[in-house]
């Protein structure tokens, strides 16, 4: 039997663990604004505060197994616990307001990495918020914890009665979101997104046996692809180039297809002059992941889990190894993280270099002259091709005493500051400057190519992985991988192609196009693009009626004719414009559809 001690605190403890899943309920009903008085708002703070209670209870179950630590290091240690809990809640909240999406594998990769701080610039104004926050959640965690040692009355429940209850509406809970699943109830099913960590439930072919209607209408969800199940390229290609050209990739993180300006990238302006340049180019994604897939493999971004799991590079290395091309690859930060190293370079892995200096803008200078050194010291009977990836815009990273090109801009970026009513302009005079700092660093790489007398001879693109959104659409969206707009997905495209004009193209291209363009123009490659991309040559002007598939972390979506139609099970049915705003009564053709279904399964063993 339970002493009366350990009696009262067990039920202390649930009460505790109930106070502060009501907390964590509230506090992440400020990720909609929508009114708790529709019905959409009623379902979701049920769904929140369901989803909180268990977990909180979860939690208090694994605490209470210590009842034998000394009462006040207990005390303790289960106020760090909630506190730290809390500061989960909190951190999802910010990151959802800034990229509308939850903590996910992304997140936490990032943090196992140790890829973080590479990724997102921690000012020391952010640092002081975070510690007043958690010195203000410890605080609340200590007087909830005092204020129940002198109101032991609202224990008096029964503990049983309690987690029926809680496990009744959790099945219940489970239930109606598979109906409205089935039956396609958008006011239900689009709250979902609101609830953190709340899984897909679809039990449309269960329901159908027992005879319920099932709505029909909407799109069918992704497919799974496994490594084993992987058939890429469908086969073996054929290519044959004597002395093949340079490939030089210079892609700039984060940078959006309207930075090619005299004032933001003068340099790079005038290089549009000389090249070939599309202008209405998208990404494979919104994210690098899957913009950085797309470039590489002429695919879309659903291939990337089987391809990172059978370690299968691109079929562009395949043949610039076969031709005995020297490799020079760099990153400003790491390239194993999104894992290239596992992808597309697998067969290049050990090749891999990144900046060795501190930060992404003493990185990008780093990498431009280690570059250089390669081109000087290549071996001329030799191709060469060259990667170099600068991160400066994505980082929000400048020398210091960089010049203010655009004012006012900021010196450091608060993310905790950024909502709806934070005003973009310095932050975008910001991202601005960091742009025309690259734009040095690629004109020293270029101007070493004329130095060498390589540029009659070296395919240079030059492009990006994704875009960078500052509350362009007015819906509170900031940086990239949290929708498909255009001010996240297009981005700049210019080819200095050797015996090829200067040109200008508005026709609709995509990152997929790379590989296929680069594979048959330039590598001799006379095998159907069909057998290794979805994607089609770049200069494929007649494609009037092209969808093409985009990809994050969270979502999926098809894009055609200037609209997306979301394929996930979250959104699925969803449509909005290139400014990310909801289009109603929008079809997406059967047909078309279908294509895209076809293209997710081509390269998948039948």
């Amino acid at each position: 039997m339970l002493t009366n001690h350990t009696a009262a605190y067990r039920n202390s403890l649930i009460n505790f663990s109930l106070i502060n899943a009501f907390i964590m309920s509230v506090i992440s009903l400020c990720i909609s604004t929508e009114s708790l008085l529709s019905l959409g708002g009623l379902y979701r703070f049920a769904g929140l505060l369901i989803q909180f209670s268990l977990m909180c209870l979860a939690l208090s179950a694994m605490i209470s197994l210590l009842s034998w630590i000394y009462s006040p290091a207990r005390k303790m240690l289960i106020i760090l616990l909630f506190t730290f809990a809390q500061l989960i809640v909190i951190t999802n909240l910010q990151i959802y307001s800034l990229y509308h999406f939850h903590i996910n594998g992304m997140v936490l990769n990032l943090l196992t990495s140790g890829s973080l701080l590479e990724n997102i610039a921690f000012s020391w104004l952010m640092w002081i918020n975070l510690i007043g926050i958690f010195t203000v959640v410890i605080l609340i965690q200590w007087a909830i914890e005092k204020w129940l040692q002198t109101n032991i009355y609202f224990s008096n429940y029964s503990k049983i009665k309690l987690f029926l209850w809680l496990f009744i509406l959790f099945i219940s809970f489970a239930l109606l979101n598979g109906i409205a699943d089935a039956k396609n109830w958008s006011v239900i099913r689009e709250q979902n997104r609101y609830i953190p960590w709340q899984p897909p439930i679809t039990m449309r072919k269960q329901l159908k046996r027992m005879g319920m209607h099932i709505n029909t209408e909407r799109i069918p969800s992704s497919l799974t692809v496994t490594a084993s199940s992987l058939n890429y390229p469908l086969e073996t290609l054929k290519c044959s180039r004597k002395n093949p050209l340079n490939i030089l990739f210079i892609i700039v993180d984060s940078l959006r297809f309207d930075m090619l300006t005299q004032d933001v990238m003068p340099y790079t302006y005038q290089l549009k002059k000389q090249a070939i340049s599309f202008e209405n180019h998208v990404s494979g994604g919104s994210s690098t992941r899957y913009g950085m897939f797309s470039i590489f493999y002429g695919l879309p971004g659903s291939y990337w889990h089987p391809m990172l799991d059978a370690e299968r590079g691109s079929v562009l290395f395949d043949q610039t190894i076969a031709m005995q091309y020297q490799h020079y690859i760099y990153g400003s930060t790491r390239l194993t993280f999104p894992e290239f190293d596992r992808t597309f370079f697998s067969a290049l892995r050990h090749q891999l270099q990144k900046g060795a200096l501190s930060t992404s803008a003493e990185n990008d200078a780093d990498i431009t002259q280690r570059l250089i050194h390669d081109i000087q010291k290549r071996n001329p009977k030799q191709p060469f091709f060259g990667f170099v990836f600068y991160d400066s815009p994505h980082a929000y990273s400048l020398p210091e005493n960089y010049p203010d090109i655009f004012s006012p801009r900021l010196a450091e970026v608060n993310y905790l500051a950024l909502d709806e009513d934070y005003d973009p302009l310095p932050f975008l005079n910001l991202y601005k400057t960091t742009a025309h700092y690259v734009d040095t660093q690629i004109q020293r790489v270029v101007e070493t190519l004329d130095q060498q007398g390589l540029t009659a001879n070296t395919l240079i693109i030059i492009t990006s992985d994704h875009g960078q959104e500052f509350n362009e659409t007015g819906l509170n969206y900031w940086g990239h991988n949290s929708n498909f707009s255009k001010w996240q997905t297009q981005v700049p495209l210019l080819l200095l192609w050797p015996n090829k004009s200067a040109a200008s193209y508005s026709h609709l291209t995509s990152h997929e196009d790379l590989v296929p363009s680069i594979m048959q123009d330039l590598l001799g490659c006379s095998t159907d693009i069909k057998q290794y991309s979805t994607g089609q040559s770049l200069f494929t002007t007649n494609n009037h009626d092209r969808s093409l598939l985009m990809e994050s972390w969270t979502d999926r979506a098809i894009f055609y004719q200037d609209h997306l139609f979301f394929v996930d099970l979250t959104n699925g049915g969803k449509v909005v414009n290139t400014e990310n705003k909801r289009v109603k009564k929008k079809t997406l053709p059967r047909k078309i559809l279908q294509q895209n279904l076809n293209n997710m399964s081509r390269f998948i063993k039948h």
